[in-house]
């Protein structure tokens, strides 16, 4: 029988550039995400780590009966809530509503919508009195999302987000002999490859390793660390 799966320790170690052509691996490392999850297999707690391994925001997560989340709570600090979800669903597991309290205690509404496939397609957030305070919708090219777009009160866009015109890097993926991932190549539009991802395994098939080497080339910062993962299980 498998084990089930209790948390999961993600440490980062960076390489250090300490000339043009030398870099040294900080072998001290530094926590980069920190996941625990129920008997159920869902995720319970999440800490995120900044990339200097300073705490950067923590989620918790409960569930009802049947699996579903029901509620969800973030804080940006620790030991500081910040936004507390309530998710409510229909009589056919879909989320209906969510109700969203802030740290002032205000609270929104986020009312969700879908088309007769059951993909969503917009929702409505309105504040403590009945005013829309923003509205997101979706557009589905069959079950790909093509578009996301948001509107304030007044109709006027926020964010506009086509997927369909955006220009795709390409993945080049090395499997090994049981079809796990072993080499992910981004390549860009004129066939360089800038960033390459490599990944280990243990006996089980989880993650053991994952090494990332990134060429900002001039435009950001470029990176090179690895990530290594570290388990433990319920009795």
């Amino acid at each position: 029988m498998d084990k089930k799966l209790r948390t999961v320790t993600v440490t980062q170690f960076d390489y250090i550039l300490k000339n043009l052509d030398d870099e040294a691996l900080d072998l001290q490392g530094h926590p980069h995400q920190y996941s625990e999850f129920n008997e159920s297999g869902n995720p319970v707690r999440e800490i995120r780590y900044s990339n200097s391994g300073e705490f950067e925001e923590e989620y918790l997560f409960e569930y009802d009966s049947g699996g579903g989340l029901a509620s969800e709570r973030y804080y940006p600090e620790q030991e500081i809530l910040a936004e507390q979800k309530i998710y409510c669903r229909d009589d056919r597991g879909r989320i209906d509503h969510v109700e969203k309290t802030y740290q002032d205690g205000s609270v929104d509404t986020l009312n969700y919508e879908y088309d007769d496939s059951d993909y969503l397609i917009r929702v409505t957030t309105t504040t403590e009195e009945g005013e829309v305070e923003q509205v997101e919708t979706f557009t589905w090219d069959g079950d790909r999302m093509v578009a996301q777009e948001s509107f304030d009160s007044q109709g006027e866009p926020i964010s506009m987000n086509d997927f369909r015109t955006e220009v795709q890097s390409e993945s080049r993926l090395t499997r090994n002999e049981l079809g796990q991932v072993i080499r992910e190549e981004e390549v860009d539009e004129t066939g360089t490859v800038y960033m390459t991802v490599d990944r280990t395994y243990d006996e089980a098939g989880r993650l053991k390793e994952v090494e990332v080497t990134f060429d900002g080339r001039s435009r950001t910062l470029s990176r090179h660390y690895f990530l290594k993962y570290e388990y433990t299980f319920f009795d």
